[in-house]
């Protein structure tokens, strides 16, 4: 098993496979040492080998994209920074796509947002501010499926309306799409250990 190991200063290891490829790669406090990375990644063989079928299958679901557009590594997308030029190729990929499903769902939800921003964000997909209805995703979404790229918009656009997590959004979502919290799943399966 190959594994992408990056050191870096942070308390906690993490570990990510790439959908891209499926590859397998791990950040790492900087003075951990080796041992415990290896074991850390042996005690979780089952769920690498679970979330690299279920990407599997994600990619083969997949559209193929465009003719000259670019495509963003997934190494690169988790860094903690990215670089310029890959920031702005994520932006224009959003750009190009976001508003249309804004379009769509707008229509079905009965509110709009007054702005929807792009940007590197290491703890959220999306948020929203239901007083100013401005909307912030992720630049990680360029990275995902589109229904899960649906599914937080959808996420951030119902918030609109219900600024908690409690029953009333879970109802909203459930009436507007009934399988929200498989996408949630399969979007944190893919991403997030």
């Amino acid at each position: 098993m190959t594994v992408l190991l990056t050191r870096k200063r942070i308390k906690n290891m993490y570990l990510r496979i790439r959908p891209v490829d499926g590859a397998i790669t791990v950040s790492a406090p900087l003075r951990m040492q080796r041992a415990t990375i290896e074991d850390f990644i042996r005690a979780h063989r089952a769920w690498i080998n679970r979330t690299q079928h279920s990407m599997g299958d994600a990619r083969r679901h997949q559209q193929p994209t465009q003719p000259g557009s670019s495509t963003l590594s997934a190494h690169e997308l988790f860094m903690l920074s990215w670089p310029p030029e890959r920031q702005q190729a994520a932006k224009q990929y959003l750009r190009a796509r976001i508003p249309q499903l804004a379009h769509k769902w707008t229509r079905i939800i009965g509110r709009a947002p007054t702005s929807i921003t792009y940007r590197a964000m290491t703890s959220r997909w999306g948020s929203c501010t239901p007083a100013t209805g401005r909307i912030r995703l992720n630049l990680e979404l360029a990275l995902v499926p589109e229904p899960l790229m649906e599914y937080v918009l959808v996420h951030e656009l119902v918030h609109l309306w219900e600024p908690g997590h409690g029953a009333g959004f879970q109802r909203r979502m459930d009436s507007l799409m009934p399988d929200w919290k498989q996408r949630r799943h399969d979007l944190n399966t893919l991403w997030r250990f």
